[in-house]
């Protein structure tokens, strides 16, 4: 080998190891930048996670929440039901009450509402059938300045009775009755019927 050729020769190894050092260290980075790449997709696949996790949360709180709120409701509702039934059937119980106590009631209710001056007191046609003979001299025993008469026509009301003063109805059916005491009746059913369970302790 020439000397020109041995220069030539060691110009090309040393090019080669510097070639070879080149790529280990472009091998060294791209490593590097990998695992960076990778630690970084693991804090992102992490953080996704977290975020999931939340939302998922989320979603059961809020179903948790919507859940309670339609029990409440259901309950509430069941209740204005349970109270409804409960002023309707004490309604019956003075409707279906024996002859003796339902007027006994209507005469109560008479005495209450009736006033003085002319007027005529409307029955249905049961009660007309079953109307104590003494009933009339009751009510004018009950209220001695009132000059109201029993009409012998049937009307169509369910039970208790009409009071008319010339142009003026007075509407004592035992419905009107407790339509207009229904606020004060349903309070009352409310407590009777819940108060036992407001007052348990709780589980």
């Amino acid at each position: 080998m020439t000397g020109l050729e041995s220069i030539l020769s060691q110009i090309a190894g040393d090019g080669q190891k510097e070639a070879e050092e080149i790529l280990e260290e472009a091998r060294k980075k791209a490593g590097e930048i990998s695992e960076g790449f990778k630690e970084k997709g693991a804090e992102q696949v992490r953080a996704i996670l977290k975020d999931g996790e939340r939302q998922a949360q989320d979603l059961r709180d809020r179903a948790k929440s919507a859940a309670e709120l339609e029990q409440r409701n259901q309950m509430l509702v069941f209740k204005q039901q349970l109270i409804g039934e409960t002023v309707d059937a004490a309604r019956r119980t003075f409707e279906e009450a024996p002859d003796g106590e339902y007027f006994d009631t209507l005469l109560a209710l008479y005495t209450r509402f009736a006033r003085e001056g002319q007027g005529e007191l409307h029955l249905n046609a049961r009660d007309l059938e079953r109307l104590p003979d003494d009933f009339l001299s009751r009510m004018r025993k009950a209220v001695p300045g009132a000059q109201v008469t029993i009409s012998p026509k049937a009307h169509d009301v369910e039970s208790g009775f009409l009071l008319v003063y010339g142009g003026v109805d007075i509407n004592c059916t035992f419905r009107a009755i407790f339509e207009d005491a229904y606020e004060e009746l349903r309070d009352t059913a409310g407590r009777l019927l819940f108060s036992s369970q407001a007052a348990a302790p709780k589980a």
